[in-house]
C-alpha cells in the first residue's frame, strides 16, 4: 500500500520531470523563433524567444533545488539533477544567438548566401535534436540516447566544416569581417548548445 507521503513524492518527481520536459520544448520553440527572425530579417520573433530564455533561467535554478531535495529520498532519479543546469546554459547560449541575430538585423549586416543556408540548417538540426532530448527526459530510452549522440557528433562535424569553408570565403573576400565574426560566434554557440544536449543524454542513459 502506497502511503500519502510516498504518493506526494511520486507527484513531486512527476512534476519535476514534466517541468524539465517543458523547458526543453520551450528551448526548441526559441530556436524556431530564431529561425523565423533570421529568415524574415525581423526582430519581432526574438521577443518571444527572450521570454522563453528568462523562463528557462528562472525555472532551471528552482528545478535544480527541487531535484536535489527529492534525490535525498529517491536516488533513482539522481541522473536528472544536472539536467536543469544544462538547460540553463543552453538558454544562455540561445540568448547569445538571439543577440547576434538582433545585431545582424538592426545593423543590416549581410551574410553570404552560403552562410545563411548553413546557419539555418544547423539551427534546424539543433531544434530536432533538442526535441528528441525532451522526449528522452520522459522516457529514458537507450536508443534515443544513441541517436542524440550520433546526431550531435554529425552536427558538430558539419559546424566545423562550415567554419573551414567560411575561412576560405573570408580569404577570398566574399564576406565582410563584421559578418564573419558574427557567423563564427553563432557557430560556437550552436556547438555549445549541442554539447549540453549530448551531456543531458549521457547522464540520462549512463546507468542503463
Amino acid at each position: 500500500m502506497i502511503t500519502k507521503v510516498e504518493q506526494y513524492k511520486k507527484e513531486d518527481i512527476k512534476s519535476a520531470l514534466m517541468a524539465m520536459y517543458d523547458l526543453a520544448e520551450k528551448a526548441e520553440d526559441c530556436i524556431l523563433s530564431l529561425q523565423t527572425a533570421f529568415i524574415y530579417n525581423k526582430t519581432t520573433p526574438l521577443k518571444g524567444c527572450r521570454e522563453v530564455i528568462e523562463n528557462i533561467k528562472r525555472e532551471g535554478v528552482e528545478l535544480t533545488k527541487k531535484l536535489t531535495d527529492i534525490v535525498s529520498d529517491n536516488t533513482s532519479i539522481k541522473c536528472y539533477v544536472s539536467v536543469p543546469g544544462h538547460l540553463l546554459i543552453i538558454g544562455e547560449h540561445l540568448e547569445k544567438i538571439a543577440d547576434l541575430v538582433e545585431e545582424k538585423i538592426r545593423g543590416n549586416i549581410l551574410f553570404s548566401d552560403k552562410a545563411e543556408k548553413e546557419a539555418m540548417f544547423l539551427l534546424q538540426r539543433l531544434g530536432e535534436v533538442l526535441w528528441t532530448a525532451s522526449s528522452l527526459i520522459l522516457a529514458r530510452n537507450t536508443f534515443l540516447g544513441m541517436y542524440i549522440e550520433e546526431a550531435i557528433s554529425n552536427l558538430v562535424k558539419m559546424a566545423d566544416e562550415y567554419a573551414t569553408l567560411h575561412e576560405e570565403r573570408l580569404i577570398e573576400g566574399l564576406c565582410l569581417p563584421v559578418a564573419s565574426s558574427m557567423y563564427v560566434n553563432m557557430l560556437e554557440a550552436i556547438k555549445s548548445i549541442a554539447w549540453h544536449i549530448k551531456e543531458i543524454a549521457r547522464h540520462l542513459t549512463a546507468s542503463q
